[in-house]
């Protein structure tokens, strides 16, 4: 409700659950006043360019995990799923060192780049093909299929309810992603929604009113993306 009241209402005291008197303003001012949608457009390409290669990714590690036996299989992908419990904070500034040592701070690539492999994804993944029998793979094989068609035609196709899980759960960690871009970004156009808002976030008072209607734009995709994909979503957790 905050983002529908004004800045009279914000700071009123005793403070109210819904506005008295709705108002537009704050998404007008943040919308016509500010470069908030370029904010919204550079979240909405990092979040859709690292959504693409989690997917692929992670059905390709997936797919090798799951069909494929070679020597320490089971040791590899323990140590792959042990990376999930290391936090980006742990290793931020060896993976910043990198980054600037290839000049590519302040760029969209920096922003991606940290984005293009999820751990949860292989372990997801790996867990939906796993299901897919092994006579089918063969059957294709028989015929004289590659793999790289197997994993086309038969691979992607039946685990595609998985993978617009995995892309939803890509999708919003991107979208929500806040600490990486505040250390590699420094230009205002290449600020993302979460840094957007923190821009707000002044030294002596806050703007509530625009960070609320800021807070609730950014949520708008995400949502919109799950009442799209729920019934993939739904079925693919269910699967794995």
């Amino acid at each position: 409700g905050t983002a529908f009241k004004t800045a009279a209402e914000i700071n009123a005291w005793p403070p109210t659950f819904l506005p008295v008197a709705p108002t537009l303003e704050n998404f007008a001012e943040i919308l016509w006043n500010t470069p908030f949608p370029r904010y919204i457009a550079n979240t909405m390409l990092i979040s859709a360019a690292s959504t693409a290669c989690i997917m692929v990714t992670s059905s390709l590690a997936g797919f090798v995990f799951a069909k494929y036996k070679f020597p320490m299989r089971g040791a590899i992908f323990m140590v792959i799923l042990a990376t999930a419990t290391i936090p980006i904070e742990a290793y931020m500034v060896p993976l910043y060192i990198m980054v600037y040592r290839v000049n590519m701070l302040n760029t969209y690539a920096a922003l991606i780049f940290p984005l293009t492999i999820m751990t949860f994804g292989v372990f997801f993944m790996r867990q939906v093909i796993i299901s897919i029998p092994d006579e089918l793979l063969e059957a294709a094989r028989i015929d004289g299929a590659g793999e790289w068609w197997i994993y086309l035609r038969i691979i992607l196709y039946l685990s595609k309810s998985g993978l617009m899980a995995i892309g939803v759960f890509a999708f919003s960690q991107a979208w929500a992603n806040f600490m990486w871009p505040l250390v590699v970004v420094s230009s205002g156009d290449m600020y993302t929604t979460e840094l957007g808002l923190a821009v707000y976030q002044r030294a002596f008072y806050t703007e509530y009113g625009p960070i609320a209607a800021g807070a609730v734009i950014s949520i708008v995709p995400m949502l919109v993306v799950f009442a799209l994909l729920r019934r993939h979503i739904m079925q693919g957790i269910a699967t794995t």
